[in-house]
């Protein structure tokens, strides 16, 4: 059974491409089912979410935890890809083109270049300053052009690009550029929680940047219950904060991307003030 199993995985289409080095020799392999040592030890990988390539290179020794993938946005790309694939307008979430996604801790940048692909215009990928090039190197690889908010072009004959910016959560002058580039419909973070002071910063910087009108979406592995306890808590005193069923969502998800680690969906959207007649 555990043969005839492995054979039906291997045969069906893999998840990534990856290549790197091993033993002082170079190599390239497919990879059908989420290895996080594998594909985080890459140098190069192409994801492979339904008909869609999405090329990355990444540093596997990098000194910042968005130096390379993470499982849990390939979860979530699956996800969105399913979404897109259905056109459901009814769905929470809603992959209309000229809606503004701006992403916090894009690390390597998939989910905003998976966003680009799926069809969607103003997409906004940011994090620390350190991994501005990582980003840009990656948007670049899937020929895609790349701005950032106070307009200067990278590569000036594109039309179609992603803003690439810093922000670092809680800084004033980062937060303003962002919101610069006008309102914001939906934000998503992505495995941004792993400790208890970085998860009282990631809500800060979610207050500022969004408002009444705003959907954020944050995904994230449970790997520190006490810092996931603190996002829940800053979020409720802000938000009106949701936990989605897992079964809601990721039987949406192709089932080669499996995942065996708990992962966690929010939904957040600020509060509607209520008018003083209906106060009264």
């Amino acid at each position: 059974m555990v043969r005839r199993d492995k054979r039906i995985i291997d045969e069906e289409p893999p998840i990534a491409t990856i290549e790197g080095w091993e033993d002082g020799q170079p190599f390239k392999r497919d990879i059908h089912k989420l290895d996080r040592w594998a594909l985080q030890s890459a140098d190069t990988l192409t994801i492979h979410i339904g008909s869609y390539d999405i090329v990355l290179v990444q540093d596997p020794h990098s000194n910042y935890l968005g130096g390379y993938v993470w499982l849990s946005s390939i979860v979530f790309c699956s996800y969105l890809e399913r979404l897109s694939a259905k056109n459901d307008r009814h769905n929470w979430i809603n992959l209309n083109h000229s809606k503004r996604w701006v992403e916090l801790g894009s690390g390597v940048g998939l989910i905003g270049i998976m966003l680009h692909k799926l069809g969607i215009e103003d997409v906004t990928i940011t994090d620390i300053e350190e991994l501005i090039p990582t980003m840009e190197r990656n948007v670049e690889a899937n020929d895609i052009g790349v701005r950032s908010i106070k307009g200067r072009f990278k590569n000036e004959a594109e039309d179609k690009f992603i803003v690439v910016d810093p922000l670092l959560w809680g800084d004033s002058e980062h937060i303003e550029s962002v919101l610069s580039g006008g309102e914001i419909d939906y934000i998503v973070a992505c495995d941004c929680i792993y400790s208890e002071a970085s998860a009282i910063d990631l809500v800060n910087t979610m207050d500022r940047l969004s408002t009444i009108n705003t959907t954020i979406i944050c995904i994230s592995e449970v790997r520190n219950q006490a810092a996931q306890d603190m996002f829940i808590s800053e979020a409720k005193a802000r938000f009106q904060l949701e936990l989605l069923p897992a079964i809601q969502w990721q039987k949406k998800v192709q089932h080669q991307v499996d995942f065996d680690e708990t992962v966690n969906l929010y939904r957040l959207c600020k509060r509607k003030k209520r008018s003083k007649s209906a106060k009264e």
